[in-house]
């Protein structure tokens, strides 16, 4: 990942022969390295594009980005965004007679 400043953990080198200690600090070396690659750290930039953003943030996790017009939206905890709007309204009365 050359958007990251990772330090990659250095290997231990093999003995001759089968020793235990040695399989234990490679195991732990690697599981290192699993655990940094996973974790996607912070990341900084000056240019991103962004293509085909999902226009709703129904069904979308915490931290996704969605676009809503001409604006770039973050799905946060507790903040409602709702995908639609509908209302309806009434005015005075009616009397139907019927014969």
């Amino acid at each position: 990942m050359a958007s990251r400043e990772l330090i990659s953990p250095r290997l231990p080198n093999p003995p001759l022969d089968f020793d235990h200690r040695y399989m234990v600090d490679l195991v732990r070396a690697l599981e290192l390295y699993i655990n940094q690659e996973a974790n996607p750290g912070q990341m900084r930039g000056t240019k991103i594009t962004l293509t085909n953003l999902p226009t709703s943030a129904v069904g979308l996790e915490i931290g996704n980005l969605y676009r809503v017009i001409e604006q770039v939206k973050i799905v946060v905890l507790d903040v409602a965004a709702p995908d639609g709007t509908s209302g309806t309204g009434a005015v005075g009365s009616v009397t139907v007679t019927t014969s």
